[in-house]
């Protein structure tokens, strides 16, 4: 049972949500995204790294290839885990 399904029976059984129940949920929610999006990063960086010591190594054209991976874990992330407005618009003031 997924976390929304578990939630939306809890609601349907009477039991109204607290303010800090809720609270507690976002902050789960925003928690694990910033995992998610921490994970991304942190492949494209290994991804880099690996395409460095590749590339240096001698091996030029498979540090190419793996170079050409970063780009793409990035758009990766950014469609699977896609910032909230909120966190859009906090970040221009």
């Amino acid at each position: 049972m997924s976390t929304l399904d578990k939630h939306s029976i809890d609601s349907s059984q009477g039991t109204p949500g607290s303010p800090s129940g809720v609270r507690s949920r976002l902050a789960d929610a925003a928690s694990r995204e910033g995992t998610a999006r921490a994970l991304f990063v942190v492949a494209a960086a290994l991804s880099f790294g690996l395409s460095v010591a590749l590339y240096f190594s001698g091996d030029e054209q498979a540090g190419i290839f793996v170079g050409i991976w970063v780009p793409s874990i990035l758009a990766l992330g950014s469609l699977l885990v896609p910032r909230r407005a909120a966190d859009h618009d906090r970040g221009r003031r």
